[in-house]
């Protein structure tokens, strides 16, 4: 039976003390560049013709059942450790709401849809290029597991645009994403700043229903309160252990780019690394290294210790640290499990994967071992590594340093079917270093050649079929 879309206008009943309504751009062009099948099917969207697809997300008529205008959501947060209390959807907005067949609500948000209340001067748009890379993101993060929002659309809209950061004038897109909320851990912070304790009440129980499912989100405001705090350490302390594994450096965690349901999303200057290496980062305005690869927990930490001072009305402070220290646990359980699921092996000592994670991000870059191919190489564990090592590409893991690697993979138990997925495996080694996203880019904008891009993603996603991500995350 097809599946049916069902809007809802959740967010929307909130009411005005949460969004502000807006409109959006009106954009002198719309050309179609890529429509997400996968992802719509989930909400029953993938049957819309291409010229209905570019009136509900490049023009941003009301899809049927949709009661309300754009809405820009209003939020605060924390940016490189300094407040702002001038934040909020500045060239973005929410634009509707879905339920899939399993009940779980959807949002489809915007990117470069023009100037809001909150745009700050700014001009609302998004480059083309900057949609291109926060596509190619979100497709590698789902193949590797890592619960991620999905590119839904991305619709070139005709203008230039002037930006410091790439060659100008540069073209502009407006991209839609499908995220799991849009509630971020400055969502809370704005309400606190302003000491509306009832509307973050309202909002506690709005959250713990619609995204966490708790079944006592009728219960007293503290108790809800401690829950949903307990919840979001855990979920997020989880997506923190799967982006280690994966290698991805998001670039810029602020509180405001932290949804409180777990799920990665708003990606500016990301990367994945090539050499395991703490201190790497993504974002050249990262002078001290806030973000980088190895400080991504603490700062996740970091920031749901602001979202527990926002929430001092209604928890302890005891408590509040009590919940806070729950992070560690969950962080290197998630690193654990997912660093397992990675290498296709069914468990490792805590104190091995230690060892191992040291030993990649002291000897990777001085022996070029890169820590994508890592995974390829040994997937398998134990069956892996004799014929690892008697290759040529194996020779660089024969350093005296890394032979602790191999010696504790021997004493690891494969997967069921991990040989065959082993050789699947080795057909399909992605990887997705900044010099491909520039040369994929190169060719669309030199080019107007997307058959490079599209033929990415479709050996992403073929590395994510192989590796059943789909059992894992929601695509």
């Amino acid at each position: 039976m097809k599946n049916q879309p069902k809007p809802v206008n959740t967010h929307f009943n909130l009411g005005k003390d949460f969004f502000d309504i807006t409109t959006q751009a009106q954009f002198p062009d719309h050309i179609l560049r890529f429509r997400n099948n996968r992802t719509a099917q989930i909400i029953g969207l993938d049957k819309l013709s291409d010229e209905e697809w570019i009136d509900y997300f490049g023009k941003f008529n009301r899809y049927p059942g949709v009661i309300h205008a754009p809405l820009a959501l209003k939020y605060h947060g924390h940016q490189f450790g300094h407040y702002n209390s001038d934040l909020g959807d500045g060239r973005g907005f929410l634009l509707a709401q879905f339920l899939d067949k399993n009940k779980v609500l959807w949002d489809l948000g915007t990117k470069g849809s023009g100037q809001t209340n909150f745009s700050r001067g700014g001009d609302g748009r998004l480059t083309l290029k900057g949609a291109v890379r926060e596509l190619l993101a979100t497709e590698f993060l789902s193949a590797l597991g890592v619960p991620t929002s999905q590119t839904l659309s991305i619709i070139e809209t005709g203008e230039n645009l002037e930006r410091n950061d790439e060659p100008s004038p540069t073209r502009s897109a407006v991209l839609v994403r499908r995220s799991n909320s849009h509630v971020r851990i400055g969502t809370f912070q704005r309400l606190a700043y302003f000491n509306e304790n009832e509307n973050i009440e309202k909002l506690l129980r709005h959250v713990t229903k619609n995204y966490f499912f708790s079944k006592k989100h009728d219960a007293s405001s503290c108790s809800l309160a401690e829950d949903f705090f307990l919840e979001s350490v855990k979920r997020i302390a989880n997506s923190m252990g799967r982006i280690i594994v994966s290698g991805f450096v998001h670039g810029v965690l602020n509180t405001d780019n932290f949804n409180i349901t777990g799920e990665v999303f708003d990606y500016g200057p990301w990367r994945f690394i090539e050499y395991a290496s703490s201190s790497f980062t993504a974002a050249y305005f990262d002078y001290n290294g806030r973000y980088s690869f190895g400080n991504q927990p603490e700062a996740a930490l970091w920031a749901l210790t602001q979202l527990g001072k926002s929430l001092k009305e209604f928890i302890s402070e005891e408590r509040i640290i009590e919940i806070l220290n729950q992070f560690s646990k969950n962080f290197h359980l998630s690193l654990k499990r997912h660093f397992c699921w990675r290498l296709g092996i069914e468990d490792i000592n805590s104190n091995d994967l230690n060892k191992i994670m040291h030993i990649l991000l002291n000897e990777s870059e001085k022996n070029k071992i890169d820590y994508c191919s890592f995974f390829y190489d040994f997937y398998g564990g134990s069956d892996s590594i004799i014929d690892c090592l008697k290759s040529s590409y194996g020779s660089k893991y024969k350093v005296k340093k890394f032979l602790l690697v191999t010696d504790i993979l021997k004493s690891n138990i494969s997967l069921n079917g991990s040989s065959e997925k082993k050789h699947m495996l080795d057909q399909s080694r992605e990887n997705l270093l900044i010099n491909e996203v520039e040369k994929i880019w190169k060719q669309i904008s030199l080019h107007d050649n997307w058959n490079v891009l599209e033929d990415k993603i479709q050996r992403l996603r073929a590395l994510g079929n192989v590796l059943e991500s789909k059992k894992i995350i929601n695509f």
